[in-house]
């Protein structure tokens, strides 16, 4: 299944993680954008209103500027930056816009030149192209691997584990962080790092778990350089899918702990049972604003015995194709909407009687309750399922303000 490629909507309600929030993450890192002056609006309002207004400047070009080309004037602009910003910068990103796509220029070049300048600081690429978007090299998967490229590959690894991926901390009392420490092993998240050091440190690891596709690119270049091998543990909420999870994570480390899950399972159980008791036959509509996979967890939710009546999604992932024909096969009436759609723009004005799960299928079909999910974000195993099941047993209890969800859930950027 396909969605149409045309002019897209973009409603009030599509936030989340953009190229910024991503970036911003590693500690002590800044960004610097070389655009024409109208080119990131958006981009400084949303940094503004998630609280990243002093990691980033903005470097302008014009007309001249993209007809003559501007190495020089990215070097003169780094130059005046690292002068004048109070930050403690360690890691510099310098990103072109979709026109640089057209210009080419030698991005890689400009800042090995200027690294040699300052070389206490490491600079890194990166192409601010929403054109790409709908490619294999989206902006999001390229910062990534531009991430990960800012690692060191040390001399030898210890045998710890690092989540790849996530960008909000998977919690500490997660079963697996709980299963893993409890085997003497140290796991390493990006989120839990202060310093850029400690971020560095995150390349030590033998081990990696992968836990979004989004980085599946960044990591295979890092592993090339590196003896350290990763196995896959995307965002589900399936259990029989979280059990072979954790098998793999088994034969990866070579070691068992399976054994420390069986509380977990049995807990997660029982939350499932209690939200289905909650939500009754509440039709549900679940968005990808919420997961990663929104066909995979309805699928999941429907076994479950809840009242899945609509999947609002921008994009259909790779993954998420054998759910949409499990969905075609068993699920028939389940519809599959494309939220960027331009007809998407006439919003429902009646309230629907129904529970979204992700503020983009709550704003879109005006649902009275909203699962506060966003992008499967600190989810993970059976801990995942119990937080996702109580949140739509909470959600039901009363009416969601959809307006003040948004605002909190911020624009993406």
């Amino acid at each position: 299944m396909k969605f149409d490629g045309n002019l897209c909507y973009c409603s009030p309600a599509h936030g989340g993680w953009g190229i910024i929030r991503v970036a911003a993450l590693i500690p002590e890192s800044y960004l610097l954008f070389v655009c024409p002056a109208a080119c990131f609006r958006h981009g400084a309002l949303g940094a503004i209103q998630h609280g990243y207004k002093n990691r980033i400047s903005y470097l302008y070009i014009d007309q001249e500027d993209i007809v003559e080309g501007y190495d020089s004037l990215i070097e003169d602009g780094i130059d005046e930056l690292l002068q004048r910003t109070k930050e403690k910068i360690k890691l510099l990103f310098v990103y072109v816009s979709c026109l640089d796509d057209f210009i080419g220029t030698d991005l890689d070049a400009v800042l090995e030149k200027i690294g040699k300048k300052y070389p206490d600081i490491v600079f890194r690429p990166g192409h601010m192209n929403p054109i790409a978007s709908s490619t294999k090299l989206p902006p999001a998967v390229t910062t990534y691997d531009s991430m990960l490229k800012a690692l060191p590959v040390h001399e030898s690894l210890d045998e710890n584990i690092t989540f790849y991926g996530n960008f909000v901390g998977i919690p500490e009392d997660n079963e697996l962080i709980t299963a893993l420490k409890n085997a003497g092993k140290k796991v390493r998240q990006l989120s839990n790092c202060s310093t850029f050091e400690e971020y560095r440190e995150l390349s030590l690891s033998k081990y990696g778990i992968l836990l979004k596709p989004l980085a599946r690119l960044g990591l295979v270049n890092l592993e090339k350089k590196t003896e350290a091998v990763h196995c896959n543990m995307f965002a589900s909420y399936d259990m029989d899918i979280i059990k072979k999870s954790y098998e793999d994570i088994e034969k990866m480390l070579g070691m068992q702990i399976i054994p420390d899950m069986a509380m977990a399972e049995k807990k997660a159980l029982k939350a499932i049972k209690n939200a289905k008791e909650a939500v009754k036959d509440l039709p549900v509509y679940v968005s990808d604003s919420a997961t990663v996979f929104p066909c995979s967890l309805a699928v999941t939710l429907l076994k479950y015995g809840f009242n899945i009546k609509r999947i609002y999604a921008v994009d259909l992932v790779g993954p998420d194709q054998d759910a949409i024909r499990e969905l075609s096969e068993q699920y028939p009436d389940v519809e599959i909407i494309q939220a960027d759609h331009p007809k998407m723009n006439i919003r429902e004005r009646n309230e629907s009687y129904a529970l979204a799960i992700g503020e983009e299928a709550a704003y879109l079909s005006n649902s009275r309750f909203v699962a506060d999910i966003s992008a499967d974000e600190g989810l993970l195993g059976y801990q995942g399922v119990m937080i996702l099941m109580d949140t739509l047993t909470e959600a039901v209890k009363e009416k969601a303000d959809i307006r003040k969800l948004i605002e909190e859930y911020g624009g993406i950027v």
